[in-house]
């Protein structure tokens, strides 16, 4: 943070500030006590000529006028405080900045994670980072998406603030950012993600995102027999035989973002006139084709069918052209109020780091990282692939809604 509980500036953040302004002017010029500045200005005896002590001081002066500004937001509330606090950081060379991410990091000692994933997984990523930072722990608190998602709204409602990240489906920013409950947060490390895992603005800072394939029972279907494109899933043969997760608002935008809004929708009503067999859970759909009790899965994981058939299970896969849905990318958000940013942060990075996403590469993920990729037949390779719209159907996600239903929910 910039400033304490009492409003007093954080030394650490002024140890940076005032280490780039003695850099720029050549010696020291002030001294932070508190939250009283005192100029000390100190006489010079080399031989610079009147022209260079001229420019000299100019350059202090913009300098300091920058540092005014940087106090005067540290006064101006703990939400601007803590982005502002981040952004600055972001500007230092990267073995300063995470020097400094490291030094406040160490008077925070832990970092608060709401998390909507299995414990196993989980356990995995704090494990890795808390070998990284063996001075952090890292506090969970693990429910599905929804439930957190209410959750961190009813407590920004009531004044409290208690976690420093989410990990949750990007289109649910769109709640969060209208709730002001998330903060941008520009993560040097974004640049080495897939299109589509980051957003402009810094709010969206994608972890892992699934590829929805068609999965099929290889003892009731052959691979020439199986389904390509939405436009197979048609045919009469299929009435009555493809499985389809309840929740299938992500494939559906994609469908519609593709398509458009009129032939989306046909598409949507013609699919659901095949008598889909709808169920809970994509994990229990592919579990049941697998044991034959329908042939198709339109909506499958990828890394489970991967899973599934290296295990043994008479199951096979296609790729759906022309494009490859893909499940809302599941995003890091950072609290707009996090009682311990730094740590937050470190965490972040560690997450879309390399040695992060690999964790996620290993548990059969999709990860963000664009160099992790498998090769092989179970490579998406150079097909195209479609993430659905978080802005948009975040938006319009009612309306959605409403469009599922058309499948058959």
């Amino acid at each position: 943070m910039l400033a304490d509980p009492s409003g007093a500036i954080a030394p650490g953040i002024t140890d940076a500030i005032f280490a780039r302004l003695a850099a720029d002017c050549g010696y020291p010029v002030i001294h932070l006590s508190g939250n009283a500045i005192h100029k000390s200005f100190c006489s010079e005896t080399d031989n610079r000529s009147e022209k260079t002590m001229r420019g000299r001081a100019r350059s202090c002066s913009s300098v300091f006028l920058s540092i005014l500004g940087l106090i005067f937001l540290a006064s101006n509330g703990e939400a601007a405080t803590a982005e502002e606090t981040l952004a600055n950081l972001n500007h230092l060379p990267p073995a300063e900045r995470q020097a400094n991410l490291v030094r406040e990091a160490k008077k925070e000692g832990t970092v608060v994670w709401y998390a909507a994933m299995n414990r196993e997984d989980l356990r995995q990523f704090t494990s890795g980072f808390e070998a990284e930072y063996p001075f952090l722990k890292v506090e969970v608190l693990t429910s599905g998406p929804q439930s957190l998602l209410n959750r961190i709204l009813t407590e920004y409602r009531a004044g409290k603030y208690n976690y420093d990240i989410l990990n949750i489906r990007s289109s649910a920013l769109y709640t969060l950012k209208k709730a002001s409950a998330a903060m941008r947060y520009d993560t040097p490390n974004r640049r080495a993600l897939r299109a589509g895992f980051y957003d402009k603005e810094g709010y969206l800072n994608g972890l892992w995102a699934s590829l929805l394939v068609y999965l099929f029972n290889t003892h009731q279907v052959s691979r020439a027999q199986a389904p390509n494109a939405v436009e197979d899933l048609l045919q009469p043969k299929w009435k009555g035989k493809l499985g389809m997760d309840k929740d299938a608002d992500d494939w559906l935008a994609a469908v519609m973002d593709f398509y458009g809004d009129d032939k989306g929708k046909q598409l949507a009503r013609a699919l659901g006139a095949q008598n889909l067999q709808i169920r809970t859970g994509r994990s229990l759909v592919s579990q049941l084709v697998a044991a034959g009790e329908f042939p198709i899965q339109i909506d499958a994981h990828h890394h489970e069918a991967v899973t599934l058939r290296k295990a043994g299970a008479p199951i096979d896969y296609v790729f759906p052209e022309p494009f490859i849905p893909v499940k809302a990318v599941s995003a890091l958000v950072l609290s707009s109020r996090p009682p311990h940013p730094h740590s937050a942060a470190l965490l972040v990075d560690f997450m879309l780091s390399k040695k992060g996403q690999g964790i996620a590469y290993r548990q059969g993920r999709w990860p963000a990282y664009k160099e992790l990729a498998s090769g092989g037949p179970d490579d998406v390779g150079n097909r195209k692939t479609l993430i659905p719209d978080g802005d948009k159907w975040g938006s319009r996600y009612e309306e959605l809604v409403q469009l599922t239903a058309l499948l058959g929910r």
